[in-house]
């Protein structure tokens, strides 16, 4: 507005008669009624400005928007995509329920969502984060899947003092003490990720001391194996192989794990995300390799991609991060268990769900009880209603848990697991804390026979043999132990 008057200023000002005659003061009365519109244009602007900034409840609010963007291609479109299906779901059953109550409107309102496509771009995702704030003026901020796609609404959300909901972005420098605009709602702060498997190795220090240690150069994954090498070597085991990489295909891996396999490693764990993970388990079977542990992240966070897209029988005996759905959360106060999300999930897309559906679904029941919380859509009231749900709140994922001044996930632990194959397909067995067990680590790993031909086995674990496994299913030594913390593993009912 105030460029477009400037404009017309200009062409007022080539036609004004010249100074000190009658036309003169007209000019002074023109200029004048220009500054005071001007004033007005500023005052006006600076209102909507503090507006947007507060978020005050109007009477006139008929929908809460949410937006956020999605990768419909690019490396990162398969992970993007499970995240907004569960975010949808959530919306979708909110929306069946009336929408969410802010009790400073006195009323429920529905929910709007705005996805925009950023391709896997982080330039992309830089403009269209803006759009969503200063465009579409959305009430909920919900950042892309994982660190290099939110990366970029960090900054951006800072600047424009909006809270971003983040689903999936764990990178430890994103949450500082001087942001206030930020918040982790589904995932682990990467950094302390590998904590488990590191503690693992150290207590089977006898056996396995010589480690190699293969990152995406990526903040994520980088986060994990700095933490992992830290810790092992704090405990006297100095990994044989630490190294970063930029590769995506299985001709790239086949020469890293030539490099790998020449230091004799007892154990081999891969940093990546799930296209790099599928090419590990490829270049793995081109080279016909074997080693006694190996561990990669994604086949526990997207089992059914990785059981489809590897040569059969990659990932037997091989070990991964135990999260959701292959752990289970009964003693729920927010959202439905983890046993109940799964099976609405089948019986509504007709697949079992994997992590990343449950993180976009977790996150949407974290945004509604905020705002319900606040009772409003102001951004600092969201922030400190998040605050006050910390350490009160369980949900399908575990116990939500922030660091309340940098808003970093310190809650929903990764334990360990590893597939062992059984009559009806693999089994995950979490292996780790001891305390948490529903089985043993078979080490060394069987070498297995691994060809392109899949075996007569399911794609896809059913949800029975997956996630409610009978006692029937579990070797003797397994039984059915009670806890009190509200957590289900495997078959280990934590009630």
């Amino acid at each position: 507005m105030v460029h477009r008057y400037r404009g017309d200023k200009t062409g007022s000002s080539s036609t004004a008669a010249t100074p000190g005659g009658s036309g003169a003061g007209k000019g002074r009365s023109a200029r004048k009624a220009l500054i005071a519109v001007i004033v007005v244009i500023v005052i006006v602007v600076a209102g909507a400005t503090a507006y947007f900034l507060t978020r005050p409840s109007g009477t006139s609010q008929q929908y809460i928007t949410i937006g956020t963007l999605y990768a419909s291609s690019g490396s990162f479109a398969l992970s993007s995509g499970y995240q907004l299906a569960g975010l949808k779901l959530w919306i979708n059953q909110t929306n069946a329920q009336g929408g969410l109550m802010v009790s400073s409107l006195g009323k429920k309102l529905p929910l709007k969502l705005i996805a925009l496509d950023d391709q896997s771009s982080t330039s992309t995702a830089t403009t269209l984060y803006t759009n969503l704030i200063t465009l579409d003026h959305v009430n909920i901020l919900v950042g892309d899947f994982g660190s290099t796609l939110t990366a970029p609404a960090v900054a951006i959300a800072q600047e424009h003092h909006v809270l971003l909901f983040d689903p999936t972005a764990s990178t430890p420098g994103f949450f500082t003490a001087t942001n206030p605009y930020i918040v982790d709602l589904s995932i682990l702060v990467s950094s302390e990720w590998p904590l488990v498997l590191a503690h693992y190795l150290i207590s089977q220090k006898t056996n396995i001391s010589r480690v190699a240690i293969l990152y995406l150069d990526q903040a994520f994954t980088t986060a994990q194996a700095q933490t992992l090498d830290s810790t092992l070597v704090t405990a006297g085991i100095t990994p044989v192989y630490y190294q970063s990489t930029s590769a995506s295909s299985a001709a790239e891996y086949s020469t890293l794990l030539q490099s790998i396999n020449a230091t004799h490693p007892q154990a081999v764990l891969n940093f990546g995300y799930d296209t790099n993970d599928i090419a590990f388990y490829s270049a793995l079977s081109a080279n016909s390799m074997h080693f006694n542990f190996t561990f990669t992240i994604y086949s526990g966070l997207e089992y059914s991609l990785l059981h489809a897209q590897t040569p059969a029988g990659s990932l037997n005996y091989t070990y991964t991060y135990a999260s959701p759905p292959a752990v289970q959360y009964t003693n729920v106060n927010l959202g439905p268990t983890t046993a109940a999300f799964v099976s609405n999930w089948t019986s509504t897309y007709g697949s079992s769900p994997n992590f990343n559906n449950i993180a976009g679904f977790n996150a949407g029941l974290l945004i509604g009880k905020t705002i319900e919380t606040a009772g409003s859509l102001n951004q600092t009231a969201m922030r400190q209603a998040v605050n006050t749900l910390s350490g009160n709140t369980t949900t399908l994922e575990g116990p939500f848990v922030i660091n309340t001044t940098t808003g970093a996930q310190i809650g929903m632990p990764m334990d360990l697991l590893q597939y062992q194959p059984g009559s009806s397909g693999l089994k995950p067995v979490v292996i780790y804390p001891t305390a948490l067990a529903t089985g043993t680590a078979v080490y060394p790993a069987p070498a297995v026979v691994v060809s392109s031909t899949p075996l007569n086995s399911p794609a896809v674990v059913s949800a029975e043999s997956y996630y409610s496994i009978s006692t029937s299913a579990l070797p003797a030594s397994a039984l059915w132990l009670q806890y009190d913390d509200g957590i289900a593993v495997s078959g280990v009912n934590r009630n």
